[in-house]
């Protein structure tokens, strides 16, 4: 309790400085997500479509449908396909990693609140865990969605389902259809 009045002063100024270092590093995630939003929903976009579109012509491929297919050609297709998919696997992954590491440091800020005997320091802490709550860090594409690990589920279903859709249209392109 004696080395706790003493140390006073430094632990407040150490709170005080977390949380503004925390505020400044969320602010600059904030940041970097409004420069890179757009692109961001963009390169989901173009993504969405590669992804789409490798999955379709490798059916294609595989029902005998698409005879002028080679096997390099239906390999390097097979890769893209697998480059792209890992590509939103990993950006989503990073996005929700830091969202939520952002989080646990107010889950151990907030871990500290119980055992604080001084009335400074818990409000002290109370408005760091407030300022956490409030303004928790999320990475969108331009505000449509949040980025994170749902979204890997809800691209790799909506992809399922466009492939499934342009299956049961028997849909084949026309610079496919005018080499056959």
């Amino acid at each position: 309790m004696v080395n706790y009045k003493i140390h006073k002063d430094k632990i407040m100024h150490l709170i005080r400085t977390l949380r503004h270092l925390h505020l400044e590093i969320t602010k600059t995630g904030r940041q970097i997500n409004n420069i890179y939003c757009l692109q961001l929903l963009l390169e989901l976009a173009v993504h969405f479509t590669i992804v789409t579109s490798s999955i379709y012509c490798l059916y294609l491929t595989y029902s005998g449908q698409l005879h002028t297919v080679n096997n390099e050609k239906i390999i390097a297709l097979a890769i893209w396909t697998f480059i792209y998919s890992i590509k939103i696997i990993l950006m989503n992954g990073l996005c929700t990693s830091v969202s939520s590491e952002a989080y646990k440091t107010g889950e151990i800020i907030q871990s500290f609140e119980a055992s604080i005997i001084d009335d400074d320091m818990r409000e002290e802490i109370h408005q760091f865990t407030q300022q956490i709550i409030l303004r928790s860090l999320n990475f969108t594409a331009f505000g449509f969605f949040s980025i994170n690990n749902s979204l890997t589920g809800k691209f790799f279903a909506t992809v399922t389902t466009y492939v499934v859709i342009l299956i049961q249209i028997n849909f084949v392109p026309v610079t496919i259809r005018m080499t056959k």
